[in-house]
């Protein structure tokens, strides 16, 4: 899977089936994300096929899932992205510094708004 092109933003993370266009492969590069999505696709008793390789950045963990379950699989793929994906804003400082910040313009706006009329 060295030719596995994802393009210069890489978006998502599936691609048609290079051989079969019945299936679309799904990959992962780390190997708590496929588990987690393995055990979801098993809870859904979702068929699929799964292999790891190695390629040019290391493993890479792949899902043969048929187009006819896509809709479901694409909703666990979103959850597996979302359960490890990072907080946008690591900090709760920096968190409670944008919400008052936020706060803070609104108020301004407000206050400019009838000043000025």
């Amino acid at each position: 899977m060295d030719n596995l092109d994802e393009g210069l933003i890489k978006l998502v993370n599936h691609k048609d089936h290079p051989t079969n266009k019945a299936y679309k492969v799904f990959f992962f590069y780390k190997k708590h994300e496929a588990e987690h999505f393995k055990n979801l696709l098993l809870k859904e008793n979702i068929h699929f096929e799964y292999a790891d390789e190695p390629n040019k950045r290391g493993e890479i963990f792949l899902f043969g899932i048929r187009k006819t379950d896509n809709q479901k699989v694409l909703e666990l793929n979103y959850q597996t992205i979302g359960e490890f994906r990072p907080r946008f804003i690591a900090q709760p400082w920096a968190q409670y510094a944008v919400i008052i910040l936020s706060f803070l313009i609104v108020i301004f706006a407000v206050v400019s708004f009838y000043k000025n009329k």
